[in-house]
C-alpha cells in the first residue's frame, strides 16, 4: 500500500563537485577543480522553491561546499527563506574568521567527517597528508564561535574495530551528535566494494551501535544503515520507537549538483531536474514515478519485501541498486537476507 506523501524535513543540497580531498569512498567522485554546473542564481532558485514547498534543514554539501565563493551568501539567502542551513565538510577553508561569517549569514551547525580515531586511519581513508589535523582545527574553531558540530563516520571493513574509539573521540570533542554512515559502494566507493559489511559482520556492527546510542551522553545517529531501526527495537534500546530507517521518497531528499531531486546522494537515479521544471520542486517530490513507487512498500522485493519489520526499515534502497541492479530488491548486507521467515 503506498505511504502518504510526506513533506522532507531535511534536504541535502550539492552545491559543488569539488573537494580538495580524495576520499576512497567518496560517492561524488569530487575532483579538487573543475566548474560548478550551478551559478549562485540558479542555486537561489532551488533553494526558494524547496522553500516553497518545505521549511526544512537544509544541509549544503558537495564535494566540498566551502569551495564555492559564494557559500556564505547562499548560506544567508536559504536562511531569509525560512531554511535551517547546516554544513557538511571536511574542515576545509573553515578558521575561527570563517566560521564567524558563516554563523552570521544563519548558519546552524556542521558536520565535521571522522573515518578513524587518529590521524593515520583518517588521513589513510580520506587520501591525505593532514586531513585528520584540519578537522581537529576546524572543530576548534567551531567551538571558538560557539556553533553546534556533530562528527560523521563512513562505515567498513577497515574502521569497524574502531567504532567505539571514535564514538568517544566524538564525545571528547564535544561534538552534539555521533552519525556513523554504513558504506554505501557507488562513486569512488565502487573501487571498495570489498570492504563492505558480509550480513553477519554488518548485525554484529549493528548491535554495537545499539549499545553505544543506549550508553553515550550524545545522540548516536546512523545513516545508511536502516537495519538500525529493527535492532534498535530489538534491543529496547530508550528512545526505539523514534530511530527511523530508510527515509528515501519521505523525509529526506537530496539535490545533485546538476539540480536533479534524488532519495539521497547514493541512489544515482533523478526522480526529475529542478532546471528542468522550473525549480517546482513540489511538483517532482509528488509526482516523480521513482518516488511514488518508492512509497508503496508492495513493490519491495526478496527478504525485504518478505521482512516484518519493512514498514520500519525498508533496507538501503542504494545498495540494492548499487550491488543488485534493482532499487525494489533487498538490501544485499542485511542477515535477514539469510532468513526464510523474515523476522
Amino acid at each position: 500500500m503506498a505511504e502518504k506523501i510526506i513533506k522532507p524535513a531535511v534536504a541535502a543540497f550539492e552545491v559543488t563537485g569539488r573537494c580538495p580531498l580524495r576520499c576512497r569512498h567518496c560517492r561524488a567522485a569530487a575532483v579538487e577543480s573543475g566548474v560548478d554546473v550551478l551559478d549562485t542564481a540558479a542555486c537561489k532558485a532551488i533553494l526558494k522553491g524547496l522553500a516553497d514547498y518545505t521549511r526544512c534543514v537544509l544541509i549544503f554539501t558537495g564535494g566540498e561546499p566551502m569551495m564555492r565563493d559564494d557559500i556564505v551568501e547562499l548560506v544567508a539567502d536559504s536562511r531569509s527563506l525560512g531554511l535551517r542551513p547546516v554544513m557538511a565538510t571536511c574542515g576545509q577553508g573553515l578558521d575561527r574568521a570563517a566560521m564567524a561569517r558563516l554563523k552570521e549569514a544563519g548558519l546552524l551547525s556542521f558536520s565535521f567527517s571522522l573515518d578513524g580515531a587518529d590521524a593515520a586511519t583518517h588521513d589513510g581513508f580520506r587520501q591525505r597528508e593532514g586531513a585528520f589535523a584540519l578537522v581537529m582545527d576546524a572543530v576548534e574553531a567551531a567551538k571558538s564561535v560557539g556553533i553546534r558540530f556533530q562528527i560523521n563516520t563512513t562505515l567498513t571493513r577497515l574502521n569497524i574495530e574502531s567504532i567505539e574509539a571514535i564514538a568517544e573521540l566524538s564525545v571528547a570533542l564535544g561534538a552534539a551528535c555521533w552519525n556513523p554512515f554504513v558504506l554505501v559502494p557507488v562513486g569512488r566507493a565502487d573501487a571498495i566494494r570489498d570492504l563492505l559489511f558480509a550480513p553477519d559482520e554488518y548485525e554484529a556492527a549493528l548491535r554495537r551501535l545499539a549499545k553505544l546510542k543506549a550508553a553515550l551522553p550524545i545522540e548516536v545517529r546512523v545513516t545508511c544503515g536502516p537495519q538500525f531501526a529493527r535492532v534498535a527495537r530489538q534491543e529496547k534500546i530508550p528512545g526505539a520507537d523514534n530511530v527511523p530507517g530508510c527515509l528515501a521518497a519521505t523525509g529526506f531528499v537530496f539535490i545533485s549538483r546538476a539540480g536533479d531531486v534524488q532519495t539521497c546522494g547514493f541512489l544515482e537515479q533523478s526522480a526529475g531536474n529542478l532546471v528542468e521544471a522550473g525549480f517546482d520542486f513540489g511538483r517532482i517530490w509528488e509526482r516523480s514515478p521513482l518516488l511514488v513507487g518508492l512509497r508503496d512498500h508492495g513493490h519491495y522485493q526478496g527478504a525485504c519485501g518478505a521482512c516484518g519489520y519493512l514498514d520500519v526499515c525498508r533496507g538501503c534502497r542504494a545498495r540494492a541498486l548499487s550491488v543488485l541492479g534493482d532499487v525494489y530488491g533487498q538490501d544485499p548486507i542485511c542477515v535477514m537476507t539469510r532468513r526464510k521467515d523474515g523476522r
